[in-house]
């Protein structure tokens, strides 16, 4: 009985590990969408900024 008892131990510990992982997963997700808006609204910046001096060079 004390193997039995030993795996469900295992089994919830893996589980909450699951459970971890899949939240830090999500972080991570939303943290990668932050910067690559990020890098969008700099890339639109610069893309403004150009067309402004390509207008002052016309």
């Amino acid at each position: 009985m004390e193997l039995i008892v030993q795996l469900e131990e295992r089994f919830n510990r893996l589980l909450n590990k699951i459970s971890e992982l899949r939240e830090e997963n999500q972080r991570l997700r939303e943290e990668v969408e932050a910067e690559r808006q990020t890098r969008r609204d700099i890339e639109s910046r610069i893309d403004t900024l150009l067309e402004k001096i390509k207008s002052e060079l016309d």
